[in-house]
This record gives C-alpha cells, structure tokens and sequence, in this order.
C-alpha cells in the first residue's frame, strides 16, 4: 500500500528545495544550471500530480513528455 500523503509531500518538498534553488543560480547568472533545476521542479511536480491522480508511485523516468503522456496529463 502507498502512503499518497507521504509520496505527495516528498515530491512537493523537492520541487520547492530546487525552485530555492534555481533562483539562486539564475540570480548570480548561472542560468544553464538554473534551468536544469527547473526541469527538475516541473518533473516533480508531475510526479507529485500522478501520484495524486493515479493512487500509485510516479513513474521512474526524467522523460517529461512521457511522463505528461503516459498519464493523460492535459497541459
């Protein structure tokens, strides 16, 4: 059985440490690395979204447009 709360909430907190940390590097002009970091929010986020709409654990792949596809996600 997956504890959805617990999964929700470890795949919020990350998205939020890296959004931290995102506007870090961005604002002292390491925007490459800034970005790789928002990939990173949005790819949790999505994680957190599955979770929340298919009561399972988020697929293990850094494939955002699989991951949108795969679970019918509208954007």
């Amino acid at each position: 059985m997956v504890n959805l709360k617990n999964q929700i909430d470890y795949w919020i907190k990350g998205a939020e440490d890296d959004l931290l940390t995102a506007e870090l590097l961005i604002r002292e002009r390491r925007i490459l690395h800034g970005l790789f970091f928002c990939h990173l929010v949005v790819e949790k986020a999505i994680k957190a979204h599955v979770v929340s709409t298919t009561k399972d654990f988020a697929p293990r792949t850094h494939n955002l447009n699989l991951s949108i596809r795969k679970n019918r996600i509208k954007i």
